[in-house]
């Protein structure tokens, strides 16, 4: 075939031998910030880490530690992919069914067989069903514990969805005055990290105000002397800021913790403006982080179920140099397939039927 067909050439050699739908997993997409699938990927990476691995240093504990810090930066992406997408396109009926054709089947489908075929749990079932498990203690078990974020996310999803619903794209301005009122309402009630909404939902919506900045961050508003100043400073101090947001993660170090949302924030922040150009930006848009980010939601789905049973049962060397390997092997076996032929037949549906493509 000639090469001005305009027409991709087929894949060639191993290539060859990996079906369609996981090569377009490993292929990376174009219009987006790649760099930000670097951070996702290590969002991911800190959570399996902090499920999964003993992080005992010297008397220190720091699984809690790494769990915060992955979720701090899941959050914080998240707030800005939807900020992002909504102040592009203020139109909150195709924005609700991609979103919850992205997050409900996978899931519903991980509640099937947990906590219906493993449990046998109908109450922990209805919870997740209607995004209620964080305020449902009694229904939070291992094996579904991790969807409690889920819930936050779906939490925000609405409230937002309303908000832009109701006055447009001025109904942004409820983000950073919510972001303020959480935090005061977690400094009032102890809250470092906490599963509840109302106790954790500003960590993504100081990610949804670095979404609203980077969007109009080419406006002449956002041109001038003090927000230049304002980026040169962030740049500058972006290792002080990775230091920080490392104490912010420890629960201990407060009052750090309270401020951890816009610490992440500011960090982030600082990525991108970095990774603009140079090694920064070669090293997050590299294919195995861009793999990694992408399977990133199935791999936060399925990790918990691959550790029960057996899997959770033995001698510390038995679970962690024999079984933990065979268990992340069994996660991203699991994310692949289920981000590959069964979340795409979701993800499509509502791409067709809100006309967006796979690109934008």
């Amino acid at each position: 075939m000639s090469q001005h067909s305009g027409m991709a050439a087929p894949p060639s050699g191993i290539a060859s031998l990996i079906p369609a739908r996981i090569r377009n997993i490993l292929a990376p997409e174009s219009g987006h910030l790649r760099e930000l699938d670097g951070i996702r990927a290590f969002s991911i990476m800190l959570v399996l880490a902090a499920h999964l691995l003993p992080l005992t240093f010297t008397g220190w504990e720091l699984n809690e530690s790494a769990g915060i810090a992955g979720m701090s930066l899941f959050f914080s992406l998240s707030g800005f992919l939807i900020a992002s997408i909504l102040w592009k396109r203020p139109q909150v009926k195709p924005f609700l069914i991609r979103r919850v054709a992205r997050i409900a089947p996978l899931m519903y489908l991980y509640a099937v067989v947990v906590a219906l075929v493993v449990y046998w749990r109908p109450d922990t079932f209805l919870a997740i069903l209607t995004f209620t498990l964080n305020y449902n203690d009694p229904q939070i078990y291992k094996g579904v514990s991790h969807l409690w974020s889920l819930c936050v996310e779906m939490h925000f999803y609405l409230g937002i969805a309303l908000a832009v619903g109701l006055f447009g794209r001025k109904g942004f301005w409820i983000v950073p005055i919510a972001a303020v009122a959480v935090t005061g309402l977690r400094i009032e009630d102890g809250a470092v990290a906490s599963i509840r909404t109302h106790h954790r939902i500003d960590e993504i919506l100081t990610g949804a105000l670095l979404g609203l900045w980077w969007a109009n961050r080419g406006t002449p508003a956002l041109q001038g002397a003090v927000w230049q100043g304002i980026e040169t400073w962030v740049r500058r101090l972006l290792p002080l800021l990775f230091v920080l947001w490392l104490l912010a993660c420890y629960p201990p170090a407060r009052p750090l913790p309270y401020f951890r949302p816009y610490i992440t924030m500011l960090m982030v922040s600082g990525v991108m403006l970095q990774a603009s150009d140079g090694r920064l930006k070669q090293f997050l848009s590299t294919a195995p982080l861009g793999f990694i980010a992408r399977i990133s939601y199935a791999l936060y789905i399925w990790h918990p179920l691959m550790a029960l049973g057996p899997m959770s049962q033995g001698s510390a060397p038995v679970r962690y140099l024999i079984k933990r390997p065979i268990t992340f092997l069994l996660t991203f076996i699991a994310a692949t397939l289920s981000t590959a032929y069964y979340e795409k037949i979701f993800t499509d549906w509502a791409r067709r039927l809100t006309g967006q493509s796979r690109r934008q």
